[in-house]
């Protein structure tokens, strides 16, 4: 977990045991007593700080959320990103507990788990149109949509980092699956795909709005009076 200011207060403290731990066992396994074990304070200090243990799960979400928000803000300016993937490659283990618990969100059906799967998207989104405006991403029809493909791309290769390893010949490091020999691999693949996509023309879009046109005629022409 990567050290921010407030990191050597004891709620931080708590927060980042928190987000290791659930990252690791799960939301529901792990209990208040291990979160405070882990650090190294009473389950009360936790309770005091956080109100309940549903209570702890959002203040990780919000570090967890606001942390991908940075990093967000920073892929928008090429020399950033330069810069992300060096810090990435130099301390893959600083982004440990951060990918576990994203993938355990991704993974848990509740409330909370859509919240934060929609509060990325809301991300995206967000970074998708500072991008426009900066000139640095084109315009598109439907910036919602997008953001959501977009992002249940990026998300995918945290969720399937092993298999990604595994399929490319990478070690296949614990316990996210993910390290610096897959990003070194995927890195200049996927930016080549978002730069210069991946057919030659547009035919196969044309010919997807087409049918997705007939359709729509087709519905209105059901439903007319």
């Amino acid at each position: 977990m990567r050290l921010s200011a407030d990191d050597l207060t004891t709620r931080a403290r708590i927060r980042d045991a928190a987000i290791g731990l659930f990252g690791r066992a799960g939301f529901a396994p792990a209990t208040v007593r291990a979160v405070a074990s882990a650090a190294g304070v009473s389950p009360g200090l936790v309770i005091h700080h956080f109100g309940s243990k549903a209570g702890l799960r959002e203040a990780c979400d919000q570090h967890v959320l606001a942390q991908t928000a940075s990093q967000g803000r920073e892929k928008t300016n090429p020399a950033s990103v330069r810069q992300l993937i060096q810090d990435y490659l130099n301390r893959p283990d600083q982004y440990a507990d951060e990918i576990a618990y994203i993938r355990r969100s991704l993974g848990d059906e509740s409330e909370a788990g859509d919240a934060f799967f929609d509060a990325v998207v809301g991300q995206t989104q967000d970074i998708i149109e500072a991008g426009i405006a900066a000139g640095t991403i084109r315009d598109f029809e439907d910036v919602r949509a997008t953001a959501v493909v977009i992002a249940s791309n990026s998300l995918s290769m945290l969720m399937l980092g092993r298999h990604l390893s595994r399929a490319l010949g990478a070690e296949v490091p614990e316990p996210h699956g993910i390290g610096p020999e897959l990003l070194r691999q995927l890195t200049l693949p996927a930016l080549d795909i978002y730069t210069n996509g991946f057919y030659a023309d547009s035919r196969f879009l044309d010919a997807a709005r087409e049918a997705l046109q007939q359709e729509a005629t087709n519905q209105r022409r059901e439903h007319a009076p």
